[in-house]
């Protein structure tokens, strides 16, 4: 089943990390976008990854990659 995955990143050495193990651990099917800059929603001004429209707990993330 695929999702969309949204990384919405600050272009910071850790969001390139991010960006690069979302990607990694993302499935073939799945969709991943990467929204560069902060985002004029403050929910996404810093680094964020959402599933789906759910948000994903970054540091969680980073620590499995």
């Amino acid at each position: 089943m695929s999702k969309k995955i949204e990384v919405f990143t600050d272009g910071s050495a850790r969001g390139v990390t991010l960006v690069e193990a979302v990607k990694r651990l993302a499935c073939p099917k799945c969709e991943v976008v990467v929204h560069e800059g902060a985002g004029e929603d403050a929910e996404h001004s810093a680094l964020s990854v959402r599933m789906d429209g759910k948000p994903i707990d970054v540091d969680k993330l980073l620590a499995r990659s």
